[in-house]
């Protein structure tokens, strides 16, 4: 009997101990988990996306800055019934036309790795009348040529402001041209009959134009002085460079095991565009997560790349304290170049005197273009009869001028030719003896008649 007692007290025992230890751990891990879940999230959990966007209207196009943080994917819905464009987190940039004018509600939805989901909404009203207003700063013609007679030049000098692109107008029969986007015009024109001419410059921005204009006379020629043309024809590339500012976020990496957690972020340039320099501007102060923070081009030179490393701060262990992120602003200089192009230039016509020289200018391209190389033919004419041409530097060319024989001197220079004709004073010498000179013998007979002896 003793012995059983003793049996079922030892196992009563056991059983209090067994349940003493069962609640302890399950207490211990209870503090352990709820300890840990806070450092797990903030340490090993990516952080919730946040959609984010600022809308920069211009007529019908707008372009939507990312402004969102901690998203691996979503969709851009721009509310005018076209199709949704995948979100890329390496774009800062979104650019998108539309077709009408109208306001549109405008959605940007996001997710993480977990599959947490957050959108943004705005609405944002588009219309051509929204533009910038264009200006025309200046606009003159400044005679090149002596009393502005028939063949008068004119340089046209204008500089203009928010315009995507102008129109000038020559008074005359001539089609009117449409100028590419261009902050400052320089070009000349060339009338070569007498009358007067309103020459008209238009600069437009969606359906905004303002206009300037001035009327030139140009009087009939009064001299036979003859007349030199020189055309020009490019081969081009149309160079577009800019600049703007990349905002790159650089997260912490969710895998990360240690208090330093390195980052590498690549941001392409724009579409057809090559990245020429690239600079890191922000301030990097003491108070700063990040440490040995560069920005280099890519190797193919359409992308560019921020590294660097960010560090816990005092107190990252605290619960619930976010990872550490940071925003680097890039100053990036790009460039786009189109594909070569041939570009014919009108003539250039003046009078020339004889006995002086003259500069033809070269019909210049504008801003914005890259001249590969130039010919150019420089000809010059007596009346409706061209007497003589070339493309290169010529001394002293002998030709017929106002039935007048003269010598034609012409040099290239970058921005022009210059020509010098001058008159021959012709002189006229004795042919010389084809052999020795004789003398020559006469008998003269004296026709007085003769004394009688």
């Amino acid at each position: 009997m003793a012995e059983e007692k003793a049996s079922g007290v030892k196992s009563v025992i056991s059983g209090w101990i067994k349940a003493v230890c069962t609640s302890v751990f399950g207490l211990v891990t209870g503090a352990v988990i709820m300890y840990l879940t806070p450092l797990v999230n903030s340490a090993i959990k990516p952080a919730k996306p946040i959609a984010n966007f600022a809308a920069q209207v211009s007529g019908m196009t707008v372009n939507f800055n990312d402004l969102s943080t901690g998203a691996v994917q979503g969709w851009w819905d721009f509310g005018d019934g076209s199709a949704l464009e995948p979100f890329d987190d390496k774009l800062d940039i979104v650019k998108h036309t539309y077709a009408k004018s109208g306001t549109y509600n405008v959605k940007l939805t996001l997710k993480n790795l977990l599959g947490e989901e957050n959108d943004r909404s705005a609405n944002v009203t588009v219309d051509p009348e929204t533009a910038p207003k264009p200006e025309i700063v200046s606009f003159e013609l400044l005679p090149l040529t002596r009393d502005e007679r028939v063949p008068a030049v004119y340089r046209m000098l204008g500089k203009v402001k928010a315009a995507t692109h102008c129109i000038l107008s020559a008074g005359d029969d001539r089609p009117t041209e449409i100028l590419e986007e261009s902050a400052n015009l320089d070009r000349y024109l060339t009338f070569h009959e007498m009358g007067s001419y309103t020459v008209r410059l238009s600069a437009v921005n969606g359906k905004q134009l303002v206009e300037k204009s001035q009327t030139v006379f140009v009087s009939p020629s009064d001299t036979t002085d003859p007349t030199a043309k020189l055309l020009v024809t490019y081969e081009a590339v149309r160079v577009d460079r800019r600049t703007r500012e990349m905002r790159v976020h650089c997260a912490w990496q969710p895998d990360t095991k240690g208090s330093v957690s390195p980052f590498r972020r690549e941001r392409l340039a724009d579409a057809g565009c090559t990245v020429l320099s690239a600079e890191l501007v922000n301030k990097l102060d003491k108070d700063a997560p990040v440490r040995n923070a560069s920005v280099k081009i890519g190797p193919d030179k359409n992308s560019v790349i921020v590294t660097g490393e960010l560090f816990k701060p005092t107190g990252m262990l605290a619960p619930n304290a976010p990872p550490p992120s940071w925003l680097a602003a890039v100053k990036v200089v790009m460039e786009s170049r189109s594909p070569p192009q041939t570009i014919k230039k009108s003539d250039m016509a003046m009078t020339v005197q004889l006995n002086s020289k003259t500069k033809l200018p070269l019909q210049p391209l504008g801003d914005g273009w890259e001249v590969l190389k130039k010919k150019v033919s420089l000809e010059l004419w007596d009346g409706a009869r061209k007497v003589w041409e070339g493309d290169k530097a010529v001394s002293n060319a002998r030709v017929m001028l106002k039935n007048q024989a003269c010598l034609v001197t012409a040099t290239p220079q970058n921005d022009g030719f210059a020509l010098t004709i001058s008159a021959t004073v012709a002189t006229f010498a004795p042919p010389e003896p084809a052999g020795p000179i004789r003398n020559v013998g006469f008998e003269f007979k004296s026709l007085l008649p003769k004394k009688s002896k």
